[in-house]
């Protein structure tokens, strides 16, 4: 009854046949044949095959379940013969999106480290789905992330407020008239764009200008849209992509007007070719959520790498 779980868990974190056939390299019929399968076997259907995206049925919320409870008994297993392998060495696996794992995690692994020589950090790098999907598998123990997430699922604590800013090319026209909102690079890094002195920019002002966003479903695309729209238009998007600092050196390069978080500025190269707006809206402040799993508790490391993120909490990053 469970030898295909792993088919039938990617078409539930996928809720897409199609998808999950990719992510499993074998074809959409195959893996359709083998789900009803499944469902034979249980004698009930574990998908909802009319809703878009597909959802499960009370007899398919309770086939995850079970799944999950296996998946967390094996890697309760795997840990601890890992730490009987690696004479009681403790091990946290943390994940975040690219900006966290290049400019962030290092230095809180390598701080936490310090204070605990016995404690080891792997971090890995994924987009926003795909960080969820390993935390609900038990690949990692914690993410940073900026998504909002099931609290039935996951307990969470706020690490930073996060500032997101938008980023134009310096070559471009509006930055003329604009003159007494613009910031430059320095402003932002050191911290003083914060001060009320520096005041906010409405979007309408950008409405004819091309924009870089991220791809549809992160967080940072939603809220570029929605504040977009509140200021009264549609922003023409000339590209589109995975990560923020792709979007950001992109913006470098003169292709478009970016939305980035302020903290960029603290960890690259100080550079002429942006020009920096803090934006008038709501929306363009954000947390920075740490969030693991409730159906596994924390271990000794786990614990302390918690208590140690919340002794260096951030604000305004």
């Amino acid at each position: 009854m469970l030898k295909n779980m792993d088919y039938v868990y990617e078409v539930y974190l996928n809720k897409s046949f199609s998808k999950a056939a990719e992510e499993l390299y074998i074809s959409q019929p195959a893996l359709s044949a083998t789900i009803k399968r499944v469902e034979e076997e249980i004698g009930l259907p574990i998908f909802d095959r009319s809703s878009n995206p597909i959802q499960l049925t009370s007899a398919g919320e309770y086939y995850i379940e079970s799944i999950e409870n296996i998946m967390t008994l094996e890697k309760e297993m795997r840990s601890h013969f890992n730490r009987l392998r690696d004479n009681n060495r403790g091990t946290i696996n943390v994940g975040g999106a690219s900006f966290f794992c290049a400019y962030i995690l290092p230095t809180l692994a390598q701080e936490f480290k310090r204070e605990y020589p016995d404690y080891t950090v792997n971090i890995l790098e994924a987009n926003a789905d795909d960080l969820v999907k390993c935390l609900r598998s038990g690949i990692v123990d914690i993410i940073l992330d900026v998504e909002k997430r099931d609290p039935k699922l996951f307990d969470s604590i706020v690490w930073a407020e996060e500032h997101i800013l938008l980023a134009v090319p310096s070559s471009y026209k509006v930055n003329n008239r604009l003159e007494k909102y613009r910031l430059t690079f320095d402003e932002v890094a050191n911290g003083q764009y914060m001060n009320e002195n520096y005041p906010k920019v409405s979007l309408k002002e950008f409405e004819n200008e091309n924009f870089l966003l991220l791809k549809k479903g992160n967080d940072m695309y939603q809220r570029s849209l929605k504040m977009c729209r509140k200021a009264g238009f549609t922003p023409k998007v000339s590209m589109t992509f995975d990560q923020l600092l792709t979007s950001y050196h992109v913006a470098c390069n003169g292709k478009g007007i970016a939305f980035v978080r302020a903290g960029v500025t603290q960890s690259l190269e100080a550079t002429n070719k942006l020009f920096f707006y803090k934006i008038d809206d709501e929306n363009s402040y954000r947390n920075i959520m740490v969030y693991y799993k409730k159906s596994h508790p924390l271990s000794n490391v786990g614990t302390d790498f918690i208590e140690y993120l919340n002794k260096k909490k951030l604000v305004g990053i």
